[in-house]
């Protein structure tokens, strides 16, 4: 188990970006909080350091980036196949 590199910029987030890749047992210190991985994640993706609910906001930089597909536990992986986003969307008008 090592100690990666991360980076979060505001106490809003709820998600860190890691500076290296991290493999599954590995730990991120967050505010003093250890946090575990609990999958492979690999440089510049996001892990969850606090845990959530479906339709929960995912906070990067003090933005809101997206939404929850599902509960999830800190350490865990955060992208498109858990994370939903509507920005960019445009609705159709008729």
């Amino acid at each position: 188990m090592k100690t990666l590199k991360f980076l979060v910029l505001n106490p809003k987030d709820t998600v860190a970006v890691l500076l290296e890749n991290g493999t599954k047992g590995d730990r991120v210190l967050v505010s003093e909080e250890e946090i575990i991985l609990l999958e492979n994640v690999e440089f510049a993706h996001k892990v969850l350091i606090a845990d959530s609910t479906k339709n929960d906001p995912v906070i990067k930089y003090g933005v809101n980036i997206g939404y929850m597909k599902a509960d999830a536990p800190k350490g865990t992986w955060i992208h498109g196949h858990n994370m939903g986003c509507d920005r960019g969307k445009q609705k159709e008008s008729f």
